[in-house]
């Protein structure tokens, strides 16, 4: 089935389905990012949804700040308690956000012609998926994930298979700062660093592209192959 196009009242939609994707054999230093960090209602995307979203630019392998873009989006259904336990985000903090219709403008801004770094990266796909479809578009390209891509480093690092990280333990793990947990931009900037040390240090090792780096949770399942776990 066909999806409609981008309406014509939506600026930020039409011009996220008109920018044009970076080739995939573009050095990955050389490609335009986007690490995108999601707060959420909870993990369904079919019933939950995006209440917060922080967005940063990656040019040249460098955080740009400045193009760094945050929102609130107001929910159609009550916050569980269970999901602001975990975020910190009330209700009360959502009265006078737009719905996300209207708030994930700039964020549409912000991810046009770049390709996305996310930390395990299904879960944005699956709400930024859902959250296009409804504005007639396509999420757009690959999305790098950084739970893969920061365990690989490690695993050609230490030369066995690291355990499961969250985003914090995996910033120590690589010696990193990590900013506040469960605040979208905060989480995005922490994932932004994640991802520019593993790229670097993987490149030392190889040339990386950008499909090389969409690829980094194949490369490491490839890897539980033949390494020892970690105890």
């Amino acid at each position: 089935m066909r999806l409609p196009r981008a309406r014509a009242l939506a600026p930020a939609a039409a011009a996220y389905a008109a920018a044009r994707q970076p080739a995939p054999r573009l050095r990955w230093d050389a490609a335009p990012w986007c690490v995108v960090d999601l707060e959420l209602s909870g993990l369904d995307p079919r019933r939950h949804e995006i209440i917060s979203f922080g967005a940063i630019p990656i040019e040249g392998g460098r955080v740009q700040l400045a193009g760094a873009v945050s929102g609130l989006a107001r929910p159609t259904q009550p916050l569980s308690e269970s999901s602001i336990r975990i975020h910190g985000i009330r209700a009360a903090d959502l009265v006078d956000a737009p719905p996300l219709r209207e708030a994930i403008g700039p964020l549409l801004e912000a991810m046009a012609g770049r390709v996305l770094v996310a930390h395990v990266a299904r879960i944005e796909q699956a709400f930024l998926s859902r959250a296009l479809r409804s504005e007639g578009l396509r999420l757009r390209g690959t999305i790098a994930d950084t739970s893969a891509l920061g365990p690989l480093w490690l695993c050609e690092r230490d030369g066995r298979m690291p355990r499961d990280l969250s985003l914090h333990a995996l910033a120590k793990a690589l010696g990193l700062p990590a900013r506040a947990q469960h605040d979208a931009l905060g989480d995005a900037l922490t994932a932004a660093q994640v991802f520019i040390a593993a790229a670097s240090h993987l490149d030392a090792l190889g040339p990386e592209t950008i499909r090389s780096i969409g690829r980094a949770a194949r490369r490491l399942q490839d890897r539980r192959a033949y390494l020892p776990a970690r105890g």
